[in-house]
């Protein structure tokens, strides 16, 4: 019985929320906003900026071009991208800023950590997980920079209906309720 009542108010909260969580003006915003980030001027320690979406991945490298360049790697771009899809269930558009220090000998990651977070739990466990299987390359043979910052705009849109959303929420709670 209690079960029942909890999933239940599970989904009077989920159908609340999502009433909630209509079309905002901030994600609404036109590509070239997104587009705007991208090219922004160099900010302080900024080495590269993302623009992090459910169907698009981009990474823009502020400055140090001759010192330092990030591996490509589309495909993990593309899991990144399919991972975020699974949370295209409210419109949002949130900033992060993850510094990052590097081995000074092999240029490999030392440390990465939140300096400015998004406040999203599973939002900023996505982007730990992006930055963790970034590779670089140093064409001077040296790792300059071992410190810098990465900046992430994570644009999140609702993608799927009302219903669609609420039957995924049911679903799930029957699941973590027949453990």
């Amino acid at each position: 019985m209690r079960k029942a009542v909890s999933v239940l108010l599970a989904i009077i909260f989920a159908a609340a929320v999502l009433h909630a969580c209509r079309t905002t003006e901030s994600v609404g915003r036109s590509k070239s906003e997104h587009e705007k980030f991208i090219e922004a001027e160099k900010g302080q320690g900024e080495l590269f900026r993302v623009l992090y979406m459910s169907d698009t991945y981009k990474v823009k490298q502020m400055w140090a071009d001759g010192s330092i360049v990030r591996n490509q790697d589309p495909g993990g771009d593309s899991y990144m991208c399919n991972e975020l899809k699974k949370h295209d269930k409210f419109e949002e558009v949130k900033e992060s800023v993850i510094s990052v220090w590097l081995y000074p000998d092999s240029g490999a990651l030392m440390k990465i950590r939140p300096k400015e977070p998004t406040f999203l739990f599973e939002i900023d466990k996505l982007i730990l997980e992006d930055i963790q299987r970034w590779t670089f390359k140093f064409p001077k043979k040296t790792v300059v920079p071992s410190k810098f910052d990465v900046r992430y705009r994570v644009v999140i849109r609702k993608t799927l209906s009302d219903q669609e959303i609420l039957k995924d929420l049911q679903e799930s709670l029957k699941e973590k309720s027949q453990y």
